[in-house]
């Protein structure tokens, strides 16, 4: 297998191809040297470096406004507001994201992208009801949207509804 170096240098044509130094096979796999020719690579002299640097006194990039956490413990702090805190409704939401819909080369087990559809479909379920639930609230229908998120299953949603329309009265 060419290596991406050997691979340009034969593009470049056979006046400046390189010349294979050495091969040896390292537990990784080939490592091999070439020596390049000064025609497609030459290093800078210190006058040239000196020149092509940017000007010390403007940073080329702003700082960033906060720092990345390093801490696992600390990117479950950093979800957004709005997400829930609990470790596994986290967990369940990132193999959603990573699995549900992933190419046959991600890095996802069968099992993982069963459970990723599955919980999908529960979370695309969830959707529709509350949908369902918040139109009939609108639409001033409380007793009915209570019954739906009820019939549905979703005890959470018939309490914030019951709490919404009572606030309405």
């Amino acid at each position: 297998m060419l290596s991406a170096l050997a691979f340009g240098l034969l593009l470049l044509g056979q006046e400046s191809q390189a010349t294979l130094q050495s091969c040896v096979l390292e537990p990784e796999g080939w490592v091999c040297k070439y020596r390049v020719p000064d025609t497609i690579y030459r290093p800078m002299t210190e006058d040239e470096a000196a020149a092509a640097s940017p000007p010390q006194s403007a940073p080329l990039l702003a700082p960033p406004a906060e720092p990345p956490p390093a801490d696992p413990a600390d990117i479950t702090a950093a979800e957004p507001a709005g997400a829930p805190s609990d470790p596994e409704a986290i967990r369940q939401a990132r193999l959603i994201r990573r699995c549900a819909d992933a190419s046959w080369i991600s890095l996802c087990t069968p099992g993982d992208r069963r459970e990723a559809k599955a919980l999908q479909a529960a979370a695309e379920a969830r959707a529709a009801l509350r949908l369902e639930v918040t139109t009939l609230a609108a639409q001033d229908r409380c007793d009915d949207a209570v019954r739906v998120a009820l019939e549905g299953g979703d005890l959470t949603l018939a309490r914030e509804i019951r709490a919404f329309c009572a606030t309405e009265k």
